[in-house]
């Protein structure tokens, strides 16, 4: 589609979501059940939590804004019988309005000193279906990190902006603001293609180790 179209499109959806706010008056849906540190395995397939790894938490000004968008933040390392290491991010909010849209990650990992080498759309086919992500090459001194990232609005997977304006609009009509999940996974690597391949194969593990509610929140998969 020409650029001149796309950003077309973008106004008119805008513009809707706006026509559909007014009238409709839509309020956050929030799932007060759903719980991450509950949703979550902390073994599954052939990995567990690392207990010896130890989180670095973002700086003051970066939690603040995480804070702002997210409920719930759930950061996990795991290990298999390998040794190998996944490093994983799921977080979720009641929230995803446009004015607390999620953060891409590409601008997190920037902040935080790291060059964006490579940024491209991914499908991922798990359990039969296919989940767009993001594969994203970050590195920086002494550290080469690959990253798998998607997110989701009301259990849907979206990718740029205007699905995330589609979607708004379907539940701003409805008279709801869509809840939504960040999920990410990363891992130390020099081999980007492997790594992305490996992540997809722990991201299989532990959709398929969830509970039906939690695998369509996570990835749309029912």
């Amino acid at each position: 589609m020409p650029k001149s179209w796309t950003i077309w499109l973008i106004g008119a959806l805008m513009a809707i979501v706006a026509v559909a706010a007014q009238f409709a008056h839509p309020k956050p849906a929030p799932d007060l059940t759903f719980q991450l540190e509950a949703a979550i395995p902390r073994n599954f397939g052939d990995w567990r939590i690392d207990p010896d790894m130890v989180t670095i938490p973002p700086s003051p000004d970066a939690q603040a804004k995480l804070d702002k968008i997210y409920d719930q933040i759930l950061t996990r390392t795991y290990v298999n019988s390998a040794g190998e290491h996944m490093m994983l991010v799921i977080a979720y909010g009641g929230d995803q309005s446009d004015s607390l849209k999620v953060h891409r990650q590409e601008v997190c990992y920037a902040a935080q000193g790291f060059g964006i080498r490579d940024i491209a759309p991914a499908v991922l086919t798990i359990s039969g279906s296919e989940v767009p992500a993001v594969h994203m090459h970050a590195v920086k001194p002494r550290r080469s990190e690959p990253v798998t990232y998607w997110f989701t609005m009301g259990n849907h997977v979206v990718m740029g902006r205007a699905e995330r304006l589609a979607m708004q609009i379907v539940y701003g009509l409805a008279g709801k603001i869509p809840d939504g999940l960040l999920v990410r996974v990363s891992s130390f690597s020099n081999d980007a293609d492997a790594a992305y391949g490996a992540q997809t194969d722990f991201l299989r593990q532990l959709l398929a180790a969830v509970d039906e509610k939690t695998r369509l929140k996570l990835a749309g998969l029912r």
